[in-house]
């Protein structure tokens, strides 16, 4: 049938816009209303501006062939056809974006809406609305308004990676301040950036030797044993590096490359190491950038992508390179924190003086720095051999955590040495003569301390003569594991307005009985109440008290779960059988 034979053959309801042309036409969007045949029976201006086809091109003609709805590259067949599905069925139906055909052939993406309209009115609620008359159809332009809705996306897109890269630097961040310990920095830093950032990532540090070594290592497929044998020793730098790695760890600026672009250089066995590293986890697309901060390269951070496709653009370089920085100044830290720590750990133990040994007595002592430098200072034992033949122990902790602190504990140490030596006193006698003198050869303020004196009977029993100047009270423990504080305790030493006596202890040391003493960073963590710190020593040491004295001492420290805030001082004596 021809175009001309389609328009004559319409059916009364066919009439369907007709009536309405002027208003059809001056609708602002696309109207096209079709009869109960299926053909066309009104075509506004705007349906010929979205379409291209004329009004008289348009009229007449069956809906399905000009309206030529695309659904994956293919027009659908007439019964699919959405268009008169309202026809059919007189059910309203619409779209945002569909895909149509121009009439020069190029695709048009239009938003549309279907209604029926019906030959009468409904005469009851039983008959329904009476029989489809025809459709109306609105048209409109959605081009311009995906476009915008993809542009919108695309920004919240990014807005989304932007906020979820800002979120992982400041959890980076986060934890690289929550440590100083500078291997579990780097283990921890190459955790969270896969596979945030790449697939794999690994760090290479230069030693202090000039070798380098692979410390730290991740991969979103290989296994942490896999991964793990790709840790360890590295080649040492060149004096004139080509391979990226070396060129990075040398001093040079952040690289992106991809694997192959790291080829093994016969005469640079680093470069070689870090192929091999790249074939292992199919590296595609690489960032080499340095961990530096203050002047000096710490090392290199590495990440990759395994998969093809994915690289690195700038906005990703920028974000590496932040955290590379970050990265850098916490391994300044570190090492800064370590040198410190070291030094006056070493001045600590210095000034604690080495136990005495004796055939009988069994003593073991134990120092633990408190975490940062600035927090090692007042803690000390001591154990001394006296002119009457007993043995004289002291613990003590000098107000402050610093070295000064120290240097304090050293002058107040050696004073009570000097005034236990030979005078056959009270040990409450002793520290009161300290108190008195504390003030006029020591800057030191307050202190805390026990000093007591382990002496033997002539009938062979062992005892202790003691005084607490406001310190921790000693725990006694023995050997079938009941353990009992030796509550008797004073003021403490350094304050000129504490002027009340301090009471003497005198309590029999059973054989084969433990007696400890400790300083307060033992017992005392912040959040935790006192009282059950206590508890947890009593409980501990009743477990232990039939191990070796040593490993009494080892495991105390390993179970009481030290918070690191404060240094902590342990003397130990064991009694002979």
């Amino acid at each position: 049938m021809s175009d001309q034979e389609e328009q004559m053959s319409g059916q009364p309801h066919d009439r369907v816009g007709a009536d309405h042309a002027g208003l059809v036409e001056a609708m602002n969007s696309a109207i096209v209303a079709v009869g109960a045949s299926g053909r066309i029976t009104a075509w506004n201006p705007w349906a010929r501006h979205l379409l291209g086809y004329a009004s008289e091109e348009a009229l007449g003609r069956p809906v399905d062939r000009l309206l030529h709805r695309v659904v994956e590259g293919e027009p659908p067949p007439r019964r699919d056809c959405r268009i008169l599905r309202t026809l059919r069925t007189g059910v309203p139906d619409h779209a945002d974006g569909d895909s149509f055909t121009h009439h020069d052939g190029h695709s048009v993406m239009l938003a549309w809406s279907s209604a029926p309209i019906y030959a009468d009115e409904a005469a009851d609620e039983e008959h329904g609305a009476g029989a489809v008359a025809g459709v109306v159809i609105v048209l409109q332009d959605a081009a311009e308004r995906l476009r915008i809705e993809r542009e919108q996306h695309d920004r919240m897109a990014q807005a989304r990676r932007a906020n979820s890269r800002l979120a992982l630097v400041a959890e980076i961040t986060t934890v690289l301040s929550s440590t100083l310990n500078e291997d579990e920095v780097l283990r921890r830093l190459v955790r969270l950036t896969v596979p945030a950032l790449g697939d794999w990532a690994e760090v290479d540090l230069l030693m202090l030797d000039g070798c380098v070594e692979r410390v730290a290592a991740t991969h979103r497929e290989i296994s942490p044993a896999d991964i793990a044998r790709l840790e360890g020793p590295l080649p040492p730098l060149p004096r004139a590096p080509r391979g990226p790695l070396a060129r990075v760890l040398q001093g040079g600026m952040t690289m992106v490359i991809s694997g192959d672009d790291a080829r093994p250089y016969s005469d640079e066995p680093l470069t070689a190491a870090q192929h091999e590293l790249f074939q292992t986890v199919d590296a595609h697309s690489v960032i080499i950038t340095p961990l530096a901060a203050r002047g000096e390269t710490y090392g290199a951070l590495t990440l990759g992508y395994s998969r093809p496709g994915h690289g690195y653009a700038p906005d990703d370089r920028l974000v590496v390179e932040d955290i590379a920085r970050r990265t850098g100044l916490a391994l300044a830290n570190a090492r800064l924190f370590t040198a410190q720590r070291n030094t006056a750990e070493a001045m600590q133990r210095s000034l604690l003086t080495p136990l005495p040994e004796r055939d009988d007595l069994q003593l073991q002592a134990r120092y633990r720095p408190a975490a940062q430098a600035s927090w090692v200072g007042g803690d000390w034992y001591d154990a001394f051999p006296l002119a009457t033949g007993a043995t004289g122990l002291v613990i003590g902790d000098i107000m402050g955590h610093d070295l000064h602190a120290a240097s304090r504990m050293a002058q107040v140490r050696n004073m009570l040495r000097a005034l236990a030596w030979d005078l056959d006193v009270p040990p409450s006698t002793v520290l009161e003569r300290l108190d008195a003198v504390m003030d006029a050869v020591s800057d030191a303020e307050l202190a805390t301390a026990v000093f007591g004196r382990v002496e033997r009977t002539t009938a062979g029993s062992w005892y202790l003569r003691w005084c607490n100047a406001g310190h921790p009270p000693p725990l006694l423990i023995s050997h079938d594991g009941a353990t009992t504080f030796l509550e008797e305790h004073g003021m403490l030493l350094g304050d000129p307005g504490l002027t009340d006596a301090r009471p003497d202890g005198i309590r029999e040391l059973p054989p084969l009985s433990t007696l400890l003493l400790y300083t307060d960073g033992l017992v005392e963590t912040r959040g935790t109440d006192l009282t059950d710190s206590l508890t947890g020593l009593r409980r501990h040491s009743a477990h232990l008290a039939e191990l070796p004295v040593s490993d009494l001492c080892d495991q105390l420290l390993e179970r009481m779960e030290l918070s690191g805030e404060d240094d902590v001082a342990l003397l130990a004596l064991r009694v002979p059988e």
